[in-house]
């Protein structure tokens, strides 16, 4: 028998497409179907997060969460504000809100779990209108009403324990990287989605009880100069850009808001209150 090793042809075992091309289309189809399964258990999930009892998450222990110390007693005009928003939402007898006023530089305020909302100084003292501040309240009543706090927590709960088990079975670190990635970006999606129905609330609170909402785009403008260009891609941000959130609001309110309606300026004695506040921290 005569051996022969003929000459194979060149490139009879190449591809012609990029060798990266599969890799790239198995990874974007991964993080494809990671989003969507972390998405449909959000969904499945938050059927049942809403139905928890509201005086049972109300009992959770959450010292840590809203314990400051700088935390003071509101002042007067501050619970009054407070207590007007309050009573245009009509929320349900067992649904109580507390609030806290936090003596802070921090430009924020928030809502969690048992009807707790926080103020701080920082943003107070940013604001110049009644509008403004009833538009920070009323929004942080919202996200209570829908019950997004025990919803957000759900949400990290499914997002951490789909990420360990999918990466447990990897072991590929850039591949984990990528997948916790996806994870944020899902529940940054729900962030978002939240913050949107909290604002549609808090416009129809503002029209209700002061027949325009000015004050929602002047609480809008101040966030945009606090955080400047910071989130220019709404993907990647927990909040909605401040444009949209202008937009949503001229729809809701169904007027051209120019901010030339006359509004309700804080009342001199606030403003020297939150100045005096601020000296305080200063000179602790």
């Amino acid at each position: 028998m005569e051996y022969s090793n003929p000459e194979l042809p060149e490139g009879i075992n190449t591809s012609k497409e990029h060798p990266l091309k599969e890799f790239i289309i198995l990874t974007v189809g991964l993080l494809g179907l990671i989003f969507i399964i972390i998405s449909s258990l959000i969904v499945i999930v938050d059927n049942f997060a809403d139905k928890i009892p509201f005086e049972l998450e109300s009992e959770l222990p959450l010292s840590s969460i809203i314990k400051y110390e700088n935390a003071e007693p509101l002042p007067p005009y501050l619970d009054k504000v407070t207590q007007k928003v309050l009573k245009s939402f009509d929320l349900p007898k067992e649904m109580k809100i507390t609030f806290h006023y936090v003596n802070d530089d921090t430009v924020n305020a928030f809502a969690t779990l048992g009807g707790h909302i926080v103020l701080f100084r920082g943003l107070l003292e940013k604001l110049k209108y009644e509008e403004e501040l009833a538009m920070v309240i009323a929004h942080e009543i919202a996200h209570v009403k829908y019950r997004h706090p025990i919803m957000s927590a759900s949400h990290g709960i499914v997002v951490g324990v789909v990420l360990t088990a999918l990466s447990a079975s990897s072991g590929n670190s850039i591949v984990n990287d990528l997948m916790g990635t996806t994870g944020t970006a899902t529940l940054m999606k729900f962030s978002r989605d939240f913050e949107y129905q909290a604002d549609k609330d808090a416009v129809n609170s503002l029209m209700k009880l002061y027949g325009h909402a000015d004050g929602a785009i002047g609480l809008f403008k101040v966030f945009k100069e606090v955080n400047g260009d910071k989130f220019n891609i709404e993907f990647l941000a927990t909040h909605p850009l401040t444009e949209n959130r202008i937009s949503q609001t001229t729809k809701l309110a169904n007027q051209d808001i120019s901010n030339k309606t006359t509004m309700i300026a804080y009342p001199d004695k606030f403003t020297s209150w939150l100045k005096e506040q601020g000296k305080k921290t200063k000179d602790n």
